[in-house]
């Protein structure tokens, strides 16, 4: 039932990604929360498979709760605004994500990638490779984000979060008590103005071990264990030997780089380069981030030696799907090999298809968000 206080249904029910987005324009657009709706929800986005299908649903319902209300996009609101009203919404559902999803599905356009930058919040339009496909191959690992897999998921934004205050204070000790560190961006944009061996080296001397403990960073951070897990981790469970930060670290940092590295390739038709910082990034999400499967790793061996020049997990990682950039003339031959030796040999891991074909835009092999 509407109203000032929309009670979830049980963790991992669909509803409630319906719920997240009337909750969200509610409290931003402070709308009247007595208007109700029916609704009639049909998709071909495969549930659990890592592209965003979620994010689709808290959109969809954003848009009929706002014309129920008589609030028409782009004149009460417009979809920047928004993508930032449901990045912030989504968080109904239990999970930590950041708000590339929203950014893309709102202001992506067809035939092109979107790069999204953020705080504040912006998006550009990257012109795709004429002569490679994007095809899209689904482990069938389900990715759930909420349920059982919620904390897994939440681990990575979390830890991201520690990473930055630990940074912060750091930085504070190199360059001065007044250093504040909104997101890590601020150390390349904001008045430091770091270069990227700074940044490396700043990480270095932050998390000089593998792993850091919670109270190891309790020590660094001079406060109470109790206080890290409030302001930063919540109930995360600490791993045996700590939390791996400083492998984390380095993800976001080789992303950040990947990322405007990938943005120029395209702008300069650099196919090659592309589809090599697409390998790289699987690779640092697989040990680094460690979002990875053996299914995921397994598609993208398998899509390079058949004919990818590039193949990367997408999505939120744990299953779903990979992604991969094949010259157009070799995409029947890739998708017969990949059909024949992985969908077809009785091991995948749930019953659907496959898809294939070419990505009208595609956020994640270009996005960046640092969740902090």
């Amino acid at each position: 039932e509407n109203g000032p206080t929309i009670e979830p249904s049980a963790q991992g029910s669909w509803e409630n990604y319906v719920k997240a987005a009337i909750t969200g324009l509610n409290d931003a657009l402070i709308l009247d929360g007595t208007l109700g709706m029916d609704l009639l929800i049909d998709s071909s986005i495969p549930s659990a498979a890592g592209l965003s299908s979620s994010t689709a649903l808290v959109v969809a319902s954003a848009f009929a709760y706002l014309s129920v209300a008589k609030r028409p996009l782009d004149e009460d609101v417009s979809r920047l605004q928004l993508a930032g009203i449901l990045a912030q919404a989504e968080r109904y559902v239990g999970t930590q994500g950041g708000g590339m999803d929203q950014a893309v599905i709102l202001l992506g356009g067809q035939g092109c990638a979107c790069k999204v930058n953020f705080n504040p919040l912006h998006t550009e339009d990257v012109p795709l490779f004429p002569d490679h496909t994007f095809v899209v191959c689904d482990s069938m690992v389900a990715a759930h984000k909420t349920g059982a897999a919620r904390q897994r998921y939440n681990e990575g934004p979390m830890t991201s979060r520690l990473i930055r205050a630990m940074v912060e204070k750091q930085a504070q000790r190199t360059f001065g008590e007044e250093i504040v560190l909104p997101t890590l961006g601020e150390l390349w944009f904001g008045p430091l103005c770091l270069l990227d061996r700074e940044v490396e080296d700043l990480f270095l001397e932050t998390f000089p071990e593998e792993q850091t403990s919670l109270a190891a960073a309790a020590r660094f951070l001079e406060v109470p264990a109790a206080e890290i897990r409030e302001r930063w981790i919540d109930d995360l469970p600490e791993p045996e030997g700590g939390f791996r930060l400083r492998a984390r670290a380095r993800h976001l940092l080789t992303e950040f780089q990947r990322v405007e590295a990938g943005r120029d390739a395209l702008v300069t038709g650099d196919s090659e380069t592309f589809g090599q910082l697409m390998n790289e990034s699987h690779a640092s999400c697989a040990a680094d981030y460690q979002v990875s499967c053996p299914e995921l790793d397994r598609l993208v061996e398998l899509g390079r030696s058949a004919g990818s020049i590039g193949s990367r997990l997408t999505g939120a990682g744990f299953g779903g799907c990979t992604i991969h950039l094949v010259p157009t003339d070799s995409v029947d031959g890739f998708s017969e090999r990949v059909d024949r030796e992985y969908y077809k040999n009785g091991t995948v891991g749930r019953t659907g298809q496959w898809a294939c074909g070419v990505i009208p835009f595609v956020a994640d092999p270009i996005g960046f968000a640092t969740y902090c």
